[in-house]
């Protein structure tokens, strides 16, 4: 039998999440599904693991890379899948029982809808759940009281505004994917946003506030790459900018000088990171903006 769905997974030293990951797939009922794994050189045990499942279970296929990064493994398991539809999961994140089989039907029922996301729940390496995506993004126009898929209002505005869309919640069209070139190997971080809104131009987009997944906080992972991400994020921004209304436009700029607050936070540049939170609220004036103000103001008079 045809499989309905690719769950692509790429990995990188994540051998402790593995089997969690692999089996949250497994306990997905009513759709078939294949799961490729790209493995891009990993050096904990990873591969040994993953040749193993291989092995016994039919609907793995594995492929290995050398240290080529995520967008590389990606792209190559797009070429690979062999599904109408591609689900993305990251190796040590997981999913909740049943979240492709709502994802696929609802897709299935509306074949004019290329990209589907859920609700997921940020959670630390203790297993402590932290604070559900939608819940941080208050502004984020959604219906929180039914947890069927609903069509997005506004998406381009929306991903750019809220970071919203968790890769390992994705369903999408594979043929969409391939049209817009996967993912932009040229772009140096945010390239699966950029993805999202690329495909979100050629048809609908969905949502659900069902949690249907379990994102890992790492502690090195939080930092790590920031300004690589606010130079992609120029770039995305400048890619999608025509394609909004001027309050819309207002609001993503607002989303940019957010970011290049947490960023000077984190360098405990306090007097930028206040000049950069100061912008945001004026442009957009959510609670969310004022409490970085507060917040950047008492550390600057402080530290005078």
């Amino acid at each position: 039998m045809s499989t309905q769905v690719s769950v692509i997974i790429p990995n990188y030293n994540c051998l402790k999440y593995l089997e969690t990951c692999i089996n949250s797939i497994y306990q997905q009922n009513d759709v078939n599904f294949e799961i490729i794994i790209v493995d891009d050189g990993s050096t904990d045990g990873s591969i040994d693991y993953l040749q193993q499942l291989a092995k016994t279970n039919k609907e793995v296929r594995l492929f290995t890379q050398n240290r080529k990064g995520v967008v590389a493994a990606r792209n190559l398991a797009i070429t690979q899948a062999n599904s109408e539809y591609v689900a993305f999961l990251d190796a040590d994140d997981y999913w909740s029982k049943d979240k492709l089989a709502k994802q696929f039907a609802f897709h299935k029922k509306h074949p004019d809808c290329v990209l589907s996301f859920t609700d997921y729940m940020h959670f630390n390496e203790k297993n402590e759940d932290i604070i559900s995506c939608f819940d941080y993004w208050p502004e984020f126009d959604s219906n929180r009281t039914n947890t069927e898929f609903h069509l997005l209002k506004n998406p381009i505005s929306q991903m750019i505004t809220t970071n919203i869309v968790g890769t390992s919640s994705v369903m999408v069209k594979r043929a969409a994917l391939i049209d817009v070139g996967g993912f932009d190997h040229k772009l140096t971080s945010a390239t699966d946003l950029d993805c999202w809104l690329k495909i979100a131009k050629q048809g609908d987009v969905a949502y659900s506030s069902l949690c249907a997944m379990h994102y890992l906080m790492r502690a090195n992972s939080i930092t790590a790459n920031r300004e690589n991400r606010l130079a992609a994020m120029v770039e995305i921004i400048r890619r999608n900018q025509y394609g909004v209304t001027k309050g819309e436009l207002k609001k993503i700029k607002a989303r940019l000088s957010e970011c290049y607050g947490e960023f000077y936070r984190e360098l405990g540049n306090y007097s930028k990171a206040l000049s950069y939170s100061n912008k945001a609220f004026w442009l957009f004036p959510h609670k969310r903006n004022f409490k970085h103000v507060l917040y950047d103001l008492k550390h600057l008079l402080g530290a005078s």
